[in-house]
């Protein structure tokens, strides 16, 4: 599986033990007890030292994120799609917007594209839009 990383390198592991005495920081100061600085401090020196000791957790943590990286996009594309664009589409529907003209398309043997002829000139180049 691509969620499984295939290599933590040393860098990797001394991220992880980082972000573990970060986290322990952050519940200090959110419960405010003294026992999780306490205990950050032999963390953070253990990472220093011998940064491999954290390479199940940094196997762990890169694993999670990427799995959490990749479902995490698909389901907010999801929610952005069915939230915002389909009820666009609906709304556009009920008050009769066709941008397109799907509706004249194959009525008649005239085609429902509009025909522009215009000269473009080097002004339309420096203001395109």
């Amino acid at each position: 599986m691509k969620y499984i990383p295939t290599e933590i390198t040393i860098k990797q592991c001394t991220d992880t033990g980082m972000a573990i005495v970060l986290m322990l920081i952050f519940t200090g100061l959110y419960t405010h007890s003294v026992i999780y600085f306490k205990i950050a401090l032999p963390v953070l020196v253990v990472n220093m030292i011998i940064p491999k000791f954290f390479y199940l957790f940094a196997f762990l943590w890169f694993g999670l994120s990427n799995f959490s990286g990749s479902f995490i996009s698909k389901v907010l594309l999801i929610l952005i799609f069915f939230l915002f664009v389909v009820p666009v589409g609906f709304f556009r529907r009920i008050i009769g917007k066709d941008a397109l003209l799907l509706g004249e398309f194959k009525k008649s043997r005239g085609s429902v594209m509009k025909t522009r002829n215009h000269k473009f000139t080097a002004k339309d180049l420096e203001h395109p839009y």
